[in-house]
């Protein structure tokens, strides 16, 4: 490692700059990937719609098998530390085709998670600045396409600049959401809350039974999904081979934490009427509700800025995969140019800023309000996230096959688990469109959108001459 260039040093040609983040900041990555705030603004009136009251039962669950595609994500960065991650991880261990489907699963993954961020950062900007326009959807998505633009060129400055950012953001955005957990379960406690704790929360009859905990699962997953950011980032971290899979692991378990306090304690202070109600800016009702007074204003402008940092993120780890696959052919040349002083690949961050965009603008013509768009992107986003998130548990079992009898450890955390992981995502999908847990916007958008990997890939091997569909699997490793 003692050859890499510094933080100080200028990127080498066409690489991304090296030992630039550190641990704690390939962390903060993860969890403002997630979103805390952002996220349950936008997933918690659509996880009380799917499961009830009874949200903590899919959170929990969905952690299990999360936390074992982690563990495959540790292994896999453990063996290649490439910005493409399940890109370049299932192209080597299974197939180069099954690659680039899942590299393609994640553009869209987080193509449709800037729409999911970017309007209820334009919901809570108005809620600030021009409370009459927070209903007005052109508004949102206008202000929302503003602060697009605003990270976008952020990135441009270079990975250290975001790196900071997120950091103080972090600090402000935790410290007022617990603030609130607080005040919430205090609420509980007192009587004062529309909605009181009994059985029904914690149950799956509450739930809704089986269809309902499908569907509070997929928006689970949902919630989840980001902590990998930290992966895309492993060419620019310091000690690139373990601070990853490290700060992978550390983001799911912070996160099934603060998911469960924030669920809870939120959850029950509107009634179920009026949470659905005020889908966009639900965090901020609550806030008032506990707090009335400018409270509201206060955690408005902590999703707003908690919606930002993920935005940011979101570009980063897009803008990384671009970079690998364009390595590989199976992106646009122009994807690959980095800049020299700041180490941004740029053309590609401006790509995708643009790309989010037109996404953004697309949600004007959705029929249906706020709330219906959202959560139709949460239900399709944990359809995506599951299918990428199993494949690479898959690779990781299978590159690592040679060694998992060698001992409990590798047969535990390199096998079973990241196994179990993949079998449960992929169950998960299935039994939702078996049972039809979820609407069929919702399988057009994740399936559908997935499925048309498949002549993009055609397209590629035939016409680009790119091997995709010809091409051997690497062999197993022989050692952990």
């Amino acid at each position: 490692m003692g050859d890499l260039p510094t933080k100080t040093e200028l990127a080498p040609a066409g690489h991304l700059k090296a030992n630039a983040l550190s641990l704690s900041d390939a962390i903060i990555l993860g969890l403002a990937s997630s979103a805390p705030a952002q996220t349950m603004a936008v997933a918690l009136p659509a996880l009380v719609a799917a499961a009830n009251y009874a949200g903590l039962l899919p959170i929990a669950c969905a952690f299990v098998p999360m936390l074992g595609i982690a563990l495959g994500y540790q292994r896999l960065n453990r063996w290649d530390q490439s910005a493409g991650a399940t890109y370049t991880w299932v192209s080597k261990a299974l197939h180069p085709y099954l690659g680039f489907v899942a590299g393609w699963m994640i553009l869209l993954y987080y193509t449709l998670g800037t729409t999911s961020m970017t309007v209820p950062a334009g919901t809570y900007t108005l809620q600030l600045l021009a409370p009459s326009l927070v209903n007005n959807k052109l508004a949102v998505v206008a202000v929302g396409a503003v602060w697009n633009l605003v990270v976008t060129f952020l990135l441009l400055g270079g990975i250290e600049i975001a790196a900071r950012f997120q950091k103080a953001l972090a600090i402000f955005e935790y410290l007022v959401l617990f603030f609130f957990v607080i005040l919430g379960i205090r609420a509980l406690a007192s009587g004062r809350a529309a909605s009181q704790v009994n059985s029904g929360w914690f149950s799956l009859s509450g739930a809704g039974g089986a269809k309902g905990f499908l569907a509070g699962t997929l928006i689970a997953v949902f919630m989840y999904s980001g902590w990998d950011a930290a992966i895309y980032v492993n060419e620019e971290t310091k000690d690139k081979e373990t601070n990853p899979g490290r700060a992978a692991i550390a983001s799911v378990i912070i996160l099934l934490f603060v998911y469960c306090l924030i669920t809870f304690a939120y959850q029950g202070v509107l009634s179920r009427t009026d949470l659905q109600s005020s889908a966009g800016n639900s965090l901020a009702v609550i806030a008032d509700r506990l707090l009335p007074g400018p409270s509201s204003l206060v955690l408005s402008l902590v999703v707003l800025l908690g919606t930002i940092a993920c935005l940011q993120v979101a570009v980063v780890s897009s803008t990384r995969l671009g970079f690998a696959m364009a390595e590989d052919r199976v992106m646009p040349a122009f994807f690959k140019i980095i800049h020299p002083r700041t180490g941004s690949p740029w053309p590609v961050t401006l790509f995708m800023g643009g790309v989010n965009l037109v996404f953004l603008f697309l949600t004007t013509f959705e029929a249906g309000g706020t709330r219906e768009v959202l959560s139709n992107i949460a239900g399709a986003l944990g359809i995506i996230a599951s299918l990428y998130y199993a494949l690479t548990a898959i690779a990781a079992v299978w590159q690592y096959r040679a060694v998992l009898l060698e001992n409990a450890g590798n047969f535990t955390l390199g096998g079973l688990w990241p196994a179990l992981g993949a079998i449960s995502l992929l169950t998960l999908v299935v039994e939702a469109v078996w049972t039809r847990a979820v609407s069929p916007a919702v399988l057009w958008a994740g399936l559908g959108a997935t499925a048309l990997g498949l002549p993009i890939a055609l397209a590629i091997h035939y016409i680009g001459r790119v091997p995709l569909l010809g091409a051997s699997a690497e062999q197993p490793l022989e050692n952990s």
